[in-house]
């Protein structure tokens, strides 16, 4: 696995050649982030003065650094400039940030998300045609239509990316990533993946899907379990709306549920391991690195997997979570969009930080998040 790569050669003695590695006990230090700084500035120089005032906010506006969503930009309206408003010139740079900031894996499924964003588009524009709704709910529902596009994320930039301490996001409908970068060390949460629809199911891109090496990961684990650690594991038969930890809720989980890593085999833990890399990997190299470092220093008995709705088929409403002291993932299936509330071809994951989202821990701060 990749982060068994990383990690080897730092120990194998890169870290002596000047790398920048060192550990706090608690995160590894990743290697300078000059690419993503350099990356971040060649951006901003292709800005206007005016785009700049809007693009750029201080380092300590914190309202703007929580201020993320996976909600339609109308129901919940972003800080920075929206890709639709930058130059062919101006894209290519903010995607190159992107690629800096991100592992192949990690962008491929950002770009492929934003790019399914225009086909939701279509799908919800011939839903609607159709629909029966009330005035209210059709003009609601056209805004909401007009925001599904892949122009429609927006960038910002916190502080200065010459400087010790600062950041970036990118932030739509279906993605949303929060990069700060503190001495060197880039954190890289909290970060939102979603699609809907998780699989393009007709027309010339039928085929097309995301996420779904999540999916069979997840399910390849509890479909491992015994009797006994299925039992642990399972939380409840359903999954409700209060459990996926979305912005306004990283403080509500006071404790891990499930069942403990420590009560896995080898294989399984094997298992478990590859699902994490599997979002963690979707960082650069080095900090997906840091970031499986300090969540193995953790400790298995601290490391926590819990499963809602049925294990037992994929299309069916579910929801898992990965749950410790330097991590938190979780996936869902969400309900159709469009009509009554069962499973859709519509997913959102989470991975978070408990301690270091936003660079917290390295800065020493604690930052509050609103609810949508």
């Amino acid at each position: 696995m990749k982060f068994c790569m990383v990690a080897a050669a730092c120990l194998l003695g890169l870290g002596a050649a000047g790398s920048g590695w060192a550990h706090d006990g608690r995160h590894a230090h990743a290697a300078p982030s000059s690419p993503v700084s350099s990356a971040a500035m060649r951006f901003l120089a292709t800005l206007s003065a005016e785009q700049r005032a809007t693009a750029v906010r201080p380092f300590e506006d914190d309202a703007a650094r929580v201020n993320w969503s996976n909600l339609p930009t109308p129901m919940a309206p972003r800080h920075g400039v929206a890709l639709a408003d930058l130059s062919p010139e101006q894209r290519l740079a903010v995607h190159a940030m992107m690629v800096a900031a991100m592992s192949s894996q990690g962008y491929g499924k950002a770009a492929t998300i934003m790019w399914i964003d225009d086909i939701l588009r279509v799908e919800e524009g011939e839903w609607l045609a159709t629909a029966t709704l009330t005035p209210g709910q059709r003009t609601r529902r056209e805004q909401i239509l007009a925001s599904r596009s892949s122009d429609n994320y927006w960038v910002v930039v916190f502080g200065d990316p010459a400087s010790a301490q600062w950041g970036w996001a990118l932030s739509g409908h279906h993605f949303a990533a929060n990069f700060t970068v503190v001495g060197g060390r880039m954190a890289f949460t909290p970060l939102f993946l979603g699609a809907a629809p998780q699989t393009v199911t007709s027309g010339r891109y039928a085929g097309w899907s995301v996420l779904q090496h999540e999916i069979d990961k997840g399910f390849a684990l509890i479909g491992s379990f015994n009797e006994a650690q299925r039992a642990r594991a399972h939380i409840a038969d359903a999954v409700t709306p209060d459990l996926f930890t979305g912005r306004g809720r990283k403080d509500s989980l006071a404790a891990p549920v499930g069942l403990s890593a420590s009560q896995l085999d080898a294989a399984q833990q094997t298992l478990l391991w590859s699902l994490i890399d599997e979002f963690v990997g979707d960082a650069a190299d080095m900090a997906a690195a840091a970031q499986m470092e300090a969540i193995r220093a953790d400790g298995l008995d601290r490391l926590h997997f819990a499963w809602w709705g049925p294990s037992d088929d994929p299309a069916q409403r579910f929801m898992y979570r990965i749950h410790g002291p330097s991590i938190l993932i979780e996936y869902a299936r969400e309900p159709d969009n469009s009509s009554n509330g069962g499973p859709g071809n519509h997913v959102h994951a989470i991975v978070r930080d408990p301690r270091n989202d936003y660079g917290e821990d390295w800065l020493g701060r604690h930052y509050t998040e609103h609810p949508h």
